[in-house]
């Protein structure tokens, strides 16, 4: 049976559920910890296989969460985040590192279509699907801000040890089961017998079916390419603001009297080594960076309404895009571009993502937003391979420029072509009738 929770106590729990996702103990080091016995580009290779198994899983996973159930594949997903934590304490190698992204990646493609599959249909039974985009974004800022608040405790935790990060993130983020757990089941799948059987699963054909329909032809078709190279650029990118912070400011803090290790701030991004003073930095950094692209989901709805879907999508990333090319040439604008790659996402994720479900049918939801994940894992895959390589035979700020370029010119040429989240009838009727009622 749907679990006996009111309205408000509902949207509280999502809240707590996304609070215990967040990875801030690690995010700020996280490059780091692998540079210490890794290169650019086996940093590059590991975020290539992480992509192409995340391609290749989440069509799979998101058909777990369609045939099991949305909430039974986010317990999964904070089973394997979980392991894949305890892996980086025990084990440590390229090889070893290679197997721990698969784990990572799969608790992530286990993610992603059921966690907003799961918000919207929830929405749908007992709330305002309308309120998709509000809900989702301030979930967001929520597991932004307790990231904001563990990255500090992370840097200072590096200082002491590399790998205290990772063991205070394991206790974390197994608060995610006793979270779910406290979550109902949506109704189709509380409402299923024992035989297992119900109306509204799909077969694998019928997957297939549903991946054709809406990713193949308009109106999808172009928002999906679209966004999905713009994640993929801020996916590829993230994995080198740690050396790049290093590198463009390094100077400046070396000039106030922070020690960087020997060799300087690019011989230290290299080498993934950091001082305790320059750790807490990251740690500082990346709260307050955090902190502040946490408006980005929390006024996702706000954005919305006022700029509508398509304005939205299109002008966000282009400003994001230019915010990366611009610190090869003025080191201090680094700080803005961090702001901006970490505030993009989470904007514009909610509005794009709702969009995508107001054209969707409730049956199969979760394993078309897993789709349009692995196309953004399809892209990013290259991506990560060519940047960590450029990285290598120049440095992690030029590769990052390289990329907001590559998204310009490519972006560019899918909004010339192409028509990116026009204005159209949705298929669920869902928003459309609550909105009016």
């Amino acid at each position: 049976m749907f679990r006996s929770v009111s309205d408000r106590g509902l949207v509280r729990r999502y809240y707590l559920y996304r609070a215990t996702i967040a990875v801030g103990f690690i995010t700020p080091v996280f490059t780091l910890f692998l540079l210490r016995t890794l290169t650019f580009t086996q940093v590059g290779i590991l975020s290539a296989t992480y992509s192409g198994l995340s391609v290749v899983g989440e069509i799979p996973t998101g058909y777990v969460g369609d045939r099991l159930g949305r909430r039974a594949s986010l317990l999964l997903s904070v089973l394997f985040t979980v392991v894949s934590l305890a892996g980086f304490v025990l084990a440590s190698g390229f090889l070893w590192y290679g197997f721990l992204y698969a784990l990572w990646a799969l608790s992530l493609t286990l993610r992603s279509g059921s966690m907003d599959a799961w918000l919207y249909d929830t929405l749908t039974e007992r709330l305002d699907s309308g309120q998709f985009s509000h809900i989702r974004g301030r979930g967001d800022a929520v597991q932004k801000w307790t990231a904001a608040v563990s990255m500090v405790v992370g840097g200072l935790l590096y200082g002491l040890h590399p790998s205290y990060p990772f063991v205070a993130a394991i206790g974390f983020n197994s608060l995610g089961f006793l979270s779910l757990l406290s979550l109902p089941k949506n109704r189709q799948y509380a409402a299923r017998g024992d035989d297992g059987n119900s109306a509204d699963r799909l077969d694998p054909l019928e997957t297939v079916s549903v991946i054709y329909t809406y990713l193949a032809r308009p109106p999808l078709r172009a928002l999906i390419l679209y966004i999905g190279l713009f994640y993929a650029v801020l996916g590829v990118s993230s994995t080198y603001v740690q050396p790049m912070v290093v590198e463009t400011l390094g100077p400046y803090a070396t000039a106030i009297g922070v020690q960087v290790p020997a060799g300087g701030p690019i011989a230290a991004a290299r080498a993934g080594e950091a001082g305790a003073a320059l750790a807490l930095g990251l740690g500082v950094l990346y709260a307050v960076l955090t902190a502040v692209s946490s408006a980005g989901g929390y006024y996702a709805g706000t954005i919305e309404d006022r700029l509508g879907v398509h304005r939205a999508v299109v002008v966000v990333p282009v400003l994001t895009a230019v915010a990366l090319v611009v610190p090869l040439w003025i080191a201090l604008v680094a700080l803005p571009a961090f702001a901006s790659m970490r505030t993009a996402k989470p904007l514009v994720q909610p509005i794009a993502n709702g969009y995508i479900n107001d054209h969707a049918e409730a049956v199969g939801r979760a394993t078309l937003l897993s789709s349009v994940s692995m196309l953004n894992m399809l892209l990013r895959t290259p991506l990560a391979l060519a940047a960590g390589m450029l990285a290598d035979a120049t440095t992690a700020t030029t590769a990052v420029a390289a990329l907001g370029g590559l998204f310009l010119v490519t972006g560019g040429a899918v909004w010339l072509l192409g028509e990116i989240a026009p204005e159209t009838g949705v298929v669920s009727g869902d928003r459309a009738s609550k909105s009016a009622s």
